[in-house]
């Protein structure tokens, strides 16, 4: 049985990735964003087994999330469209808001593109076509 508290920091969890999914619909542009040309680091996924995969189509995009706990004890979503990933949010402790977000803009597999919890970005054309 899991705890409630455990149940509540999941649904919380559950919240943001749907906010932020949302948000990327809608073409707002994030003057604070950090870009970085040669990119970030990505979170090492290898051996971890997500623990929620969601699939939705919004705007006529499959966008699917998949939720993955980190030994470290946080959360990283990996957000793909059409199967291609775009974008990783990334959160340390497990509790709102998310750290921040990694946004892959031209599918060259490098995420330039960082954003903090209060952010917007849009999907990336690539991933559209």
């Amino acid at each position: 049985m899991i705890p409630s508290k455990v149940k509540e920091q999941q649904r919380i969890w559950v919240f943001l990735i749907v906010v932020w999914v949302s948000m990327a619909t809608f073409p707002i542009l994030s003057m604070g964003q950090e870009i970085k040309g040669d990119g970030w680091s990505i979170p090492d996924l290898k051996g971890l087994t997500p623990y929620s995969i969601s699939v939705k189509r919004i705007d006529g995009v499959e966008k699917i999330v998949e939720k993955f706990y980190t030994p470290e004890g946080g959360h990283v979503a990996r957000i793909s469209g059409y199967g291609k990933v775009f974008a990783y949010a990334v959160d340390s402790d497990r509790e709102p808001p998310i750290d921040f977000l990694l946004l892959d803009t031209d599918g060259n597999g490098n995420f330039t593109h960082k954003f903090n919890s209060e952010e917007s970005y849009s999907i990336p054309e690539w991933v559209l076509n």
